[in-house]
C-alpha cells in the first residue's frame, strides 16, 4: 500500500482520487519504513522516517509542512531493522501452539466483524449503516466565495454542473440524478468543513457528524476535488456564464476518469466554493 484515503483509510497503489470505496477526493502517502535498498540520501541503513515535532505525524521525506498539523520542524528518526519476536522471546514455531492459535481465532472474528460493518452489512459507530445520533452539524463558514464570483451566480452554476453530469452519464449508460435539498445541505457541510480547514481554523468534515444529516440512503457516495484555474491558463473570468463554468468543472471531474457511480435514491447533491486564492473546491453526494 503506498497511498490511502484520507475519508475511510481504504489503500490505494497510486495518488488517483477519488477514492474508489467512498468517492473522496484526497488521498495521503501511507507510512513505510525505507528500507535498506533505498539510496537517496534521506534514508539511513536501517531504514528512517521524517517525524514532525509538533504532532508526531511520519513522513517518508522532509517534505514540510506537515500534512497533519502544517509544521515545519521534521527531524529524521531510524527505524529498527529487528524482528519484533526478538524482544519477547518467541520463535516463530511458537505461533503453532494452541494459546496463539486462540488469539489468532479472536483476531479474524474482530476483523470480520469490522468488514461487515465497513460494507455496511453490521451497523458500527462511524461505518454508515444509518444516520448517527443527534442533528445534523452547521455548514461552517468559509473564507471566499460562496454566492457569487466575477459576476457569476453560484447557485446556476452548480444547476449547470449536474447538467452536464447527467448529460456524460447518459451518453455512457449511467442513470440520471435529480437534485435534492437534503443531499445539497450535506454537500455543502463537506466541502464548506474542507475549505475552512484549508484556509481558516475550522475543523475539516469528519464522518461521524456526516452521518448526522438524514438522507435516504444508508451509504451516500461523496466525491470531493479542487479545480485551480491559475494553473490551466483560464482565469474564473474567462468564463462567459454560469452554464460555461459549470460544465468545466463537471468535466474537469469526468476526466480524472472515475467511473459513474450509481445512486440508491438517484438523489444528488452538490456544493461549489471559490477559495480565497481561486481555487474552486467542489463536492457533490449521491444518495
Amino acid at each position: 500500500m503506498k497511498w490511502r484515503c484520507e475519508w475511510c483509510g481504504k489503500p490505494h497503489e497510486e495518488n488517483d482520487p477519488p477514492c474508489d470505496n467512498c468517492g473522496h477526493g484526497t488521498f495521503e502517502k501511507a507510512v513505510q519504513p525505507i528500507g535498506p535498498e533505498r539510496t537517496d540520501e534521506e534514508s539511513t541503513p536501517g531504514g528512517s522516517v521524517w517525524v514532525c515535532q509538533d504532532c508526531g505525524r511520519q513522513h517518508q521525506r522532509n517534505s514540510p509542512p506537515c500534512r497533519r498539523c502544517g509544521g515545519a520542524n521534521f527531524e529524521r528518526e531510524a527505524v529498527a531493522d529487528t524482528d519484533p519476536l526478538d524482544e519477547i522471546g518467541t520463535s516463530w514455531r511458537d505461533v503453532v501452539e494452541p494459546k496463539y492459535v486462540v488469539g489468532y481465532a479472536v483476531v479474524a472474528v474482530l476483523v470480520g466483524v469490522l468488514v461487515l460493518g465497513f460494507l455496511g452489512i453490521v451497523p458500527l459507530p462511524g461505518f454508515g449503516g444509518g444516520a448517527a445520533e443527534g442533528p445534523p452539524p452547521a455548514v461552517p463558514a468559509a473564507p471566499g466565495a460562496a454566492d457569487s464570483v466575477e459576476g457569476l451566480d453560484i447557485t446556476a452554476v452548480e444547476g449547470a454542473y449536474l447538467d452536464t453530469l447527467n448529460d456524460r452519464r447518459t451518453g455512457a449508460g449511467a442513470a440520471e440524478l435529480t437534485r435534492s435539498s437534503a443531499v445539497d445541505e450535506a454537500a455543502a457541510y463537506y466541502n464548506k468543513a474542507t475549505v475552512a480547514a484549508r484556509y481558516g481554523d475550522g475543523e475539516p468534515p469528519s464522518r461521524e457528524a456526516f452521518d448526522r444529516f438524514p438522507l435516504a440512503c444508508e451509504r451516500p457516495t461523496v466525491v470531493g476535488y479542487q479545480v485551480a484555474y491559475d494553473r490551466t491558463g483560464t482565469p474564473l473570468s474567462g468564463f462567459e456564464d454560469e452554464t460555461a463554468l459549470g460544465s468545466a468543472l463537471a468535466d474537469s471531474y469526468v476526466e480524472r476518469g472515475a467511473p459513474f457511480r450509481s445512486a440508491e435514491r438517484g438523489t444528488f447533491g452538490v456544493d461549489i466554493h471559490v477559495a480565497p486564492d481561486g481555487r474552486v473546491f467542489v463536492t457533490h453526494v449521491l444518495c
